[in-house]
């Protein structure tokens, strides 16, 4: 079992395998650091600190525990990690060269189908074609006729996760690239989905009437990933005082959860300061002071660069309590990464350490 529990971002993943198990296309959005990656692995069962189950590890309890045994066995995720895009050559080939080997990989993740050895074949035989002629219409139309064959002919539902997406959504993938990954899903209806995991909003990175199609397949459907609920950042906060040999008192938890308001970086460093300076827990009231410690303002420093200027503005502007300068679609998307919380008076930020920390 994965040292992640059950429970692990529930409040994302009850959703995220609804918009599965229909057949649609969604975008996941989240902040620097708030754990889309590491979302992606738990989904997969690619936790790296499960390597020691060995080989009786279920890599597919999570996707079970959604979707139950028989759903789940039909449905095919299929991760594409575009760290592996290599550019030397034309861009769509390496692109849709990527997708077959993905597909490739996850029928190697699916031994237990009927005829999986005929179907790791022919896909083995389409990606090697497609190396040697390194031809981006011929990867293409190997890539169609690939999911072609496993959605009409083996009955296997994929869905596509696109991690770290933003760069080649907004510069890298060609517009008629969309039309294609848009027709393509036609053709395969609620057989085939595409799952976008982006640091902004697509209409922010890209003109909507460039990839018309392929934007209204996906914009309909919008997840937001924000901090840890109380439950995880609990768990959090265990996983530490074992793996750092240091035990806290309940209320210490509860504050840091309170404090930190779920964001894995700052879980960590009040963590830290609460170990390293026996002193820092006579302080918890001081809310200022912790704000003013290093490793709190480090970790604030990041998640700051790693928004847009639009976003950052946003917030300071926030901070100082000037919400009429924050556009919709700005709000939109610091309220969908977790970064603001709206009350009915006021804006509240994630942590209350933010807000002191911005002004």
């Amino acid at each position: 079992m994965s040292t992640a529990p059950s429970h692990y971002r529930e409040e994302v993943l009850k959703p995220f395998f609804n918009y599965v198990k229909s057949g649609e296309s969604f975008y996941l959005i989240g902040a620097p650091s708030a754990g889309k990656t590491r979302l992606v692995d738990f989904v997969m069962g690619d936790d790296p600190d499960a390597a020691w189950a060995g080989e009786d590890y279920d890599r597919d309890w999570v996707k079970k525990k959604y979707l139950g045994d028989e759903v789940a066995s039909k449905i095919w995720l299929v991760r594409v990690d575009m760290n592996n895009m290599q550019y030397d050559t034309d861009w769509r080939f390496q692109f849709y060269e990527l997708l077959l080997n993905s597909i490739l990989l996850a029928c190697n993740r699916n031994g237990s189908m009927e005829k999986i050895e005929d179907v790791k074949q022919e896909l083995a035989g389409l990606d090697s074609q497609i190396i040697q002629s390194k031809d981006a219409l011929m990867a293409h139309r190997f890539f169609g006729m690939a999911v072609n064959m496993l959605c009409h002919l083996y009955g296997i539902r994929l869905c596509f996760l696109f991690d770290e997406f933003d760069d080649t959504y907004r510069i890298a993938m060609p517009r008629e690239t969309f039309a294609q990954l848009r027709a393509i899903r036609d053709a395969n209806k609620y057989r085939l989905s595409y799952v976008l995991f982006l640091r902004s909003l697509p209409e922010r990175l890209r003109d909507p009437k460039e990839n018309e199609g392929f934007f209204e397949l996906i914009s309909r459907n919008m997840l937001g990933l924000g901090p840890y609920t109380r439950q995880d950042t609990l768990h959090i906060i265990g996983q530490l005082e074992k793996r750092r040999e240091h035990t806290l008192p309940r209320e210490h938890r509860e504050w840091i959860y309170t404090l930190s308001g779920g964001h894995p970086g700052l879980i960590q460093a009040l963590f830290t300061i609460l170990k390293e300076y026996p002193a820092a827990a006579s302080k918890l009231d001081d809310v200022d002071w912790f704000a003013r410690q290093e490793a709190v303002r480090e970790e604030f420093r990041k998640l700051l660069e790693g928004l847009s200027e639009e976003e950052q503005a946003a917030l300071r502007s926030l901070a100082n309590g000037d919400k009429s300068s924050v556009t919709p679609a700005i709000g939109k998307q610091i309220y969908a990464k977790g970064l603001i919380k709206p009350t009915s008076d006021h804006v509240q930020f994630f942590s209350p350490m933010f807000g002191y920390w911005l002004r």
